[in-house]
């Protein structure tokens, strides 16, 4: 006997109704126009944020810091990079395009950005994933919070 069991066929039914849940480091899947927007956003302020906390220290500790700082920031900048580059294979895939139509967002940015944005995905499962789970009360809190800090940030 086994000690692995397999799923039972009403678990399946279950998840096809309510669809993968969203794990943020994974590439592959399926990601909706309100979480991309949301993840991408969150991804920058707290890169924006972590790099004006560094500025300051820059210019307070400049001798003492300077190389722990830079290092931090470059990998931090990294970091940021790749998520932004996982949301947008995600968001490919959720109108059933593959993620290696990035390659072509660096050169068409501001149009790749907004198809992903106002781009609807495909209704039901495509060869990428089920639909990803409808969209919780904290991302719509999050995505208006973050909207008004950068307004806010933009005005001071």
């Amino acid at each position: 006997m086994s000690c692995h069991s397999l799923p039972d066929d009403n678990d399946t039914k279950k998840s096809k109704l309510l669809g993968f849940k969203p794990d943020i480091f994974n590439s592959r899947g399926r990601l909706g126009r309100l979480r991309f927007i949301t993840y991408s956003l969150l991804i920058f302020t707290l890169w924006a944020a972590i790099s004006a906390i560094s500025n300051v220290l820059w210019q307070l500790y400049y001798n003492q810091w300077h190389d722990a700082l830079s290092l931090m920031m470059i990998f931090i900048s990294i970091f940021a990079s790749i998520m932004g580059i996982i949301f947008c294979t995600r968001r490919l895939n959720d109108f059933n395009s593959s993620g290696w139509w990035m390659l072509i967002f660096f050169a068409v940015l501001p149009i790749m950005l907004l198809i992903m944005i106002f781009r609807p995905g495909t209704r039901g499962e495509n060869r990428f994933g089920t639909v990803a789970i409808k969209n919780t009360t904290w991302v719509y809190v999050t995505l208006c919070s973050l909207l008004i800090l950068l307004l806010l940030a933009s005005i001071l």
